[in-house]
């Protein structure tokens, strides 16, 4: 009795571990890596039971040109060869072998060459002295292995050949290239809280996604490497999609589509032995938590793992979360009457933000909205949302004086002394830092109150140099300021 419990239990494991149609393997995705411009790295896996160290699979990706990555997942096998045929024939050198060739086989479409025909359809078993074909039309047809000429796969242009020290066993294959067509949308949202801080969410919404997600890692790239064929569709898979005879991605889309199985249209990902990419990403994801990163030169990985998706789902994910310092603030153009409520974010993560919008609420109701751009770890970003409130401005020049009239080359100029004042008074709860900025056309005499000139710039001909002045203060609740200044300007006399 022990001895069958025994083989019960370990009989699943067997089962699990055979590949269903022999040399003929399926790949399963593992990692889908998506980029922000429009391009994904897919890495799929599947097991197949090699015949003289050869294996088979129906999926030809739209890869781009030099991208495409055949690769084993025991680190000791090597990939030896890959073939793209249209003829993929199973070789026999005697009609007694057939039965024994095609043991593992059923379910797979098979065209067979007979003494006066050619017959095609799927594999429905295999009788002492004949096989059963099912054609398109739910139709039996029998044939006798001593009849039989030649038998080739339909659907199966792949052909892998691996070095390996078990030509005849199972062995894992994985398949990786990238691929046009899906891409990923960043956006932010910024829940202020108590203390001059914010909890800064970053969420990647994941497009034209055309195939399925069972259980898939999704790697979400900030940053984009240099993908020099983008557009090229590679040569070694040219000629082997239907439709598909010229080297032209012609957009998103995926394999070849034999209706075979839930590969056929599908890109993929992951990578373990021989070489893999990102290899246990996402194991240290906390529910609830933020995304583990890695790091690649200037590229920065986030891994939502085990996600399930049908074509054409959207999907937004929370890719990291991080507490930053938020601090308010105000911006007048006082040569309008432009003030504007500012918000200013320090990166304290260690990730970069990527350029995005960043929807801001506090208390559940909305602030506003804005484009933050990319900022680096340890850097600060600003986001101007919207007319400021609670603070009203005045600006007032006069003339104090005229001095005398100045001749340069043959025009004559009236130099005139101004004065300006440009007031702000806070009607808010708290004080109000505001920084001020005014264009001035003339000397700068004398500028007030802590502001400074910014920049000046002359142009030839004109005897005014243009200054832009600044102020940054801080205008107590209830309070008011006045912003002083003066200039000459030389002013034309006109005849």
């Amino acid at each position: 009795m022990l001895s069958v419990l025994a083989a019960l239990a370990v009989a699943p494991i067997f089962v699990q571990d055979q590949p269903k149609n022999g040399l003929a393997f399926s790949t399963e995705l593992k990692t889908l890596v998506v980029f922000k411009e429009g391009f994904g790295f897919y890495v799929r896996e599947g097991k197949a039971q090699l015949e003289d160290g050869w294996a088979t699979t129906n999926l030809v990706p739209r890869a781009i040109r030099g991208t495409l990555w055949m690769y084993p997942t025991a680190k000791d096998d090597r990939v030896d060869t890959v073939v793209m045929t249209n003829d993929n024939q199973l070789e026999f050198k005697d009609k007694a072998e057939i039965s024994a060739l095609l043991k593992d086989k059923v379910g797979l479409p098979l065209s067979i060459a007979t003494e006066g025909r050619t017959v095609q359809g799927e594999l429905s078993s295999l009788l002492p002295t004949m096989m059963l074909l099912k054609d398109a039309q739910k139709n039996y047809i029998a044939l006798e292995y001593a009849k039989v000429e030649t038998i080739t796969l339909v659907g199966y242009p792949v052909r892998v050949k691996l070095t390996t020290a078990k030509p005849n066993g199972v062995a894992g294959i994985g398949m990786a290239y990238i691929q046009e067509g899906i891409r990923w949308e960043p956006s932010y949202l910024l829940e202020l809280q108590p203390g001059k801080q914010g909890r800064l969410t970053l969420r990647g919404t994941l497009l034209n996604l055309d195939e399925d997600l069972k259980n898939t890692d999704v790697v979400f790239v900030v940053g984009a490497p240099l993908i020099a064929n983008r557009g090229q569709l590679d040569s070694f898979l040219i000629g082997m999609m239907p439709g598909l005879a010229s080297g032209g991605l012609g957009g998103p889309g995926g394999g070849l589509g034999q209706g075979r199985d839930s590969q056929s249209n599908r890109p993929a990902p992951a990578g373990r032995g021989g070489g893999g990419f990102g290899g246990n990403a996402g194991e240290d994801f906390e529910a609830g938590g933020a995304l583990p990163a890695a790091e690649s030169g200037e590229l920065h990985y986030y891994t939502k793992p085990k996600l399930r998706l049908r074509p054409g789902d959207r999907a937004m994910a929370s890719i990291f979360e991080v507490t930053v310092p938020v601090t308010s603030s105000f911006e007048w153009n006082a040569d309008t009457d432009e003030l504007y409520y500012l918000l200013n974010i320090k990166n304290t993560s260690k990730q970069p933000l990527t350029t995005g919008p960043v929807f801001v609420v506090e208390d559940q109701r909305p602030v506003g909205q804005q484009q933050i751009k990319y900022t680096p770890a340890g850097g600060s970003g600003e986001l101007r949302l919207a007319a400021g409130i609670g603070l009203r401005v005045k600006k007032q020049e006069v003339e104090v004086r005229r001095g005398e009239v100045v001749k340069i080359g043959e025009t004559q100029f009236l130099p005139i002394t101004l004065k300006g004042t440009l007031t702000l008074e806070n009607f808010r709860a708290e004080a109000a830092d505001v920084k001020v900025r005014r264009q001035v056309n003339g000397k700068v005499l004398e500028v007030k109150n802590g502001g400074a000139i910014e920049y000046t710039s002359v142009n030839p001909g004109d005897p005014n140099a243009s200054n832009v002045v600044e102020w940054k203060i801080s205008v107590p609740s209830g309070g008011k300021l006045d912003l002083e200044y003066s200039y000459e300007v030389f002013s034309v006399i006109r005849k």
